[in-house]
């Protein structure tokens, strides 16, 4: 049997729940994939997006799985290289939601002149203040994983 070594982030992760809603952010380190403790129907990791965050009033940065609604408002704002979201200032948005029948917080990082909203289908996206976007421009990759 071969094995390939994985490489994953140490230290803290961020509890949405323990987040201020409206308090800043910044991203510290790229944004690497690592494998999640889900699998995908074939059996499978199904891999998280990580990278490390300084939270206004925590004392250290942790680590946090940034979610699609995230990381397509960093693409919009910052470009496709996740090396460029590093040292901006974000916005922290909390949100109650249920996955899998469980109650969770979700969270979102803002970049400044986006806002947190719902498409057409009512899927949280990110997006430039003042834009709108089409059901016409979604992909697979807007929808939410369903477990």
């Amino acid at each position: 049997m071969k094995y390939q070594q994985q490489i994953s982030v140490g230290g803290k992760w961020a509890k949405a729940s323990e987040l201020v809603s409206g308090s800043s952010a910044e991203i510290i380190s790229e944004t690497n994939p690592q494998p999640s403790q889900f699998k995908n129907k074939d059996g499978s990791p199904k891999t998280q997006d990580v990278c490390r965050v300084q939270f206004e009033g925590l004392p250290e940065p942790v680590n946090v799985s940034l979610n699609q609604a995230t990381i397509n408002g960093l693409v919009g704002a910052f470009g496709e290289e996740s090396a460029d979201w590093q040292k901006h200032t974000l916005t922290v948005e909390t949100e109650k939601v249920r996955v899998a029948g469980k109650a969770v917080v979700a969270l979102y990082l803002v970049p400044e002149g986006y806002i947190k909203a719902d498409d057409d289908n009512g899927y949280v996206i990110i997006i430039k203040a003042g834009e709108k976007k089409s059901d016409d421009d979604l992909t697979e990759d807007d929808l939410p994983p369903i477990e």
